[in-house]
């Protein structure tokens, strides 16, 4: 059985990803002209309590973060459907704290987290086109996939307990739906799930493996013409129990989140965007608020 101490070390571990599996992002399979490029540089601050279930005497235990973060999307036509791809880089700096039987722990740390990659292509309802032809069209439902790849690149120590980097693969394939409505107003829904490679290389030989997380988003936007919009969000994650060496050290049984997106451009090709989400229930994991500023920058044909 593993010792309390280990318990909570490898809670820590898993602060990180307890965050980026709960994520919130609308408007992910919207139609865009081929030939955009699009660069956006984010600020993102959480903190919250990592909830913990059972019977280890741990108490107060809270995680803060700031990560910045860059990323670049580039759109094209993939057999005549709508295309992206994305590449995010991530820099992390987080303090996690607990008390442990009564005794003040904490943990600090910081750099760059592992990147993610994402093709996206709209399979019904998005044609590929450029600036020009999308001009004078209206959209309808819109059905489109996606694959996230995460490879393991960000830092990483094999003897520290708390680490950025995850030190294996992770993949995420996903569907998702978007219905427009009355031109001003639309709905959307994912439905995605997270599979994990095993990081063989935990406390140096040990060996952590991640059951599938089941990710499904939904959205409901009011769109203001060019300007922008608003954006209701909502999140839910469940599944992805962990294991060292074969022995299970928690359950991601349930986890709910709520939130809000806006974007507002301004001159040609520049938006300003805000996030906040936060969690509603939690069986076990990250409960936290988040809040997010960012600036994009677009341009092509």
């Amino acid at each position: 059985m593993p010792t309390m101490t280990s318990r909570y070390a490898f809670l820590l571990a898993l602060v990180p990803s307890l965050a980026g599996a709960q994520s919130l992002e609308p408007r992910l399979y919207l139609p865009l002209p081929t030939g955009l490029n699009v660069i956006v540089a984010a600020y993102t601050h959480t903190r919250g309590e990592v909830v913990v279930e059972g019977p280890l005497p741990i108490t107060d235990f809270t995680a803060t973060a700031n990560n910045v973060t860059m990323a670049y999307v580039r759109t094209f036509g993939l057999m005549g459907r709508s295309a992206q791809v994305q590449a995010v880089m991530p820099l992390v700096t987080t303090t996690a704290s607990a008390k442990v039987a009564g005794v003040d722990t904490s943990r600090s740390m910081a750099g760059l987290a592992d990147p993610q990659l994402r093709l996206a292509v709209n399979l019904l309802g998005g044609p590929a086109r450029s600036r020009a032809e999308m001009a004078a069209v209206r959209l309808g439902t819109i059905i489109g996939a996606s694959v996230s790849v995460v490879p393991p690149l960000g830092e990483y120590f094999t003897d520290r307990y708390l680490n950025i980097g995850a030190h294996r693969w992770s993949f995420k394939p996903e569907l998702g739906i978007v219905q427009p409505i009355a031109g001003k107003w639309a709905l959307e829904g994912y439905a995605g799930v997270w599979l994990f490679g095993d990081n063989t290389e935990y406390l140096g030989t040990k060996t952590v493996s991640q059951e599938p997380a089941w990710t499904f988003q939904g959205h409901i936007i009011r769109v203001f013409g060019r300007r922008g919009y608003l954006a209701l969000d909502g999140t839910l994650v469940r599944g992805g129990s962990t294991r060292v060496d074969g022995v299970v050290m928690h359950e991601l049984q349930k986890t709910v989140r709520f939130g809000g997106t806006g974007v507002y451009s301004f001159g040609r090709g520049h938006a300003l965007k805000g996030v906040f989400s936060t969690g509603v229930l939690t069986r076990f994991g990250g409960d936290f608020d988040l809040f997010s500023v960012g600036y994009q920058y677009s341009w092509g044909p």
